[in-house]
């Protein structure tokens, strides 16, 4: 009897124990059901960086993206010249005895690296690698051609009648609202496709310019012409401490006015780039160098106090004849024949103000220029005329230069003028 009553209880703990053991793995299958249903109604990730300031590339520039159903890490493994290669690794985060790997077709992850307007196409579990050229502007970007680039990593999943969701299961609306979704009967949820596009940017500057010859220097003023961003410009007088800025909106001429004549300021030019954050989708800006700092001189107050101008080195040249055409207002303009020479025009002042870079003669219709901050300034002319050119009189104007940019001048004083021949002789 009591033989029979110890089968009879082990019997029942058995019942009682094989339950138990099944419901324990039915609560774990919902369980990661579950985490699985909120990764598609929250794509919401978490985003962690690191040896990355948010424009530049380095070795072991690191960025680790973990949502609830993956965790995504790109590292940069070799940077050469404007090249950086990363590394790319995807971790599911759904246990496998519950991915429905008895459908595994519809289970795969697919990642795609986008940068340079290419991209490369990976499973999950492939070694991923890609090089970005940060060079290069990606003229399919929104933030244009030049500016903010992205390295793009973009996720994708396919499930196609491997889930079944009830219109009643609390992440439904989730995922209705942030996938793209395939119903079934009764609404049922019964399909989704999920993309999921990750960045991490890179900067390229513009290739515009602001050209010098562009630049206008009055005594009071400063302008430097335009530029296809918006524009910072600082300046203060060289030599002083704090910088003044003004903001300047794109295409618009950047004038800085209010300065002092025969002033030396030091000018920094930037600009500022908006950008649209992909993953945040928050309008932001970098801040760009346009130019080095670099000096323009206003104008200076003094004409040159001219003492002396002294011709030599006179000599006649061939002579040169112009065939008779047609004028753009139909009038014939006839044959002509020039007599040509060349001479030297040494020209002497009394002062020369500290600012000055150079002194520039303008004589028939012609202009010259010498450089240098001098008490002698040297020119080598020519002239052309139908009649005799030995001992004809010419009236120049002489003005001081208060920049020089490249073999040109910029910045021009009142100017003195005065009179001489062509021959050797003094003034």
């Amino acid at each position: 009897m009591k033989k029979a009553l110890s089968i009879l209880l082990v019997l029942v703990m058995l019942l009682v124990a094989v339950p138990v053991s099944v419901y324990a793995a039915a609560d774990d299958t919902e369980k990661w059901e579950n985490e699985f249903l909120k990764g598609l109604s929250d794509p919401a990730f978490t985003k962690k960086t690191e040896k990355y300031d948010g424009y530049h590339f380095k070795v072991g520039t690191k960025a680790t993206w973990t949502c609830t159903l993956y965790t995504l890490t790109a590292t940069v493994t070799k940077v050469k010249g404007n090249k950086a290669t990363f590394s790319v690794k995807f971790k599911n985060n759904i246990p496998k005895e519950y991915r429905h790997d008895d459908m595994p077709q519809c289970h795969k992850y697919e990642i795609m690296l986008y940068a340079n307007s290419s991209w490369k196409t990976f499973n999950d579990g492939d070694t991923m690698k890609y090089t970005v050229n940060t060079a290069v502007s990606d003229g399919l970007d929104t933030s244009g051609i030049t500016g903010m680039q992205f390295f793009k990593i973009a996720v994708r999943k396919s499930e196609r009648y491997s889930i079944d969701v009830p219109s009643t299961n609390k992440y439904y609306k989730g995922i209705a609202k942030n996938r793209e979704v395939e119903y079934g009967s009764g609404a049922h949820i019964v399909g989704f496709e999920l993309e999921d596009v990750y960045t991490l940017g890179y900067y390229t500057s513009p290739d515009f310019v602001i050209y010098q010859n562009n630049y206008v220097v009055k005594k009071d003023s400063i302008t430097l012409g335009t530029y296809p961003f918006e524009s910072i410009v600082q300046y203060k007088v060289k030599g002083a401490k704090s910088w003044k800025e003004k903001t300047f909106k794109k295409n618009k001429k950047m004038s800085l006015t209010g300065l002092k004549a025969d002033t030396t300021y030091q000018i920094h030019v930037l600009c500022k780039i908006y950008f649209t954050d992909p993953e945040t989708k928050k309008k932001q800006y970098t801040v760009d160098q346009v130019t080095g700092i670099f000096d323009l001189t206003t104008i200076i107050k003094s004409k040159p106090p001219v003492t002396s101008i002294k011709v030599s080195k006179y000599k006649d040249g061939k002579k040169k004849t112009i065939n008779g055409y047609w004028e753009s207002d139909g009038d014939w303009h006839p044959t002509e024949t020039f007599n040509t020479a060349t001479y030297t025009v040494t020209v002497k002042v009394k002062s020369v103000p500290k600012n000055a870079k150079g002194l520039v003669l303008k004589v028939g219709g012609a202009t010259y220029y010498a450089k240098g901050n001098k008490k002698s300034y040297t020119f080598k002319l020519s002239y052309q005329d139908t009649k005799k050119i030995n001992g004809k009189k010419m009236k120049a104007s002489f003005s001081w230069s208060s920049n020089n940019i490249g073999k040109s001048y910029l910045g021009l004083s009142p100017a003195k003028t005065a009179t001489y021949k062509i021959k050797n002789g003094t003034y």
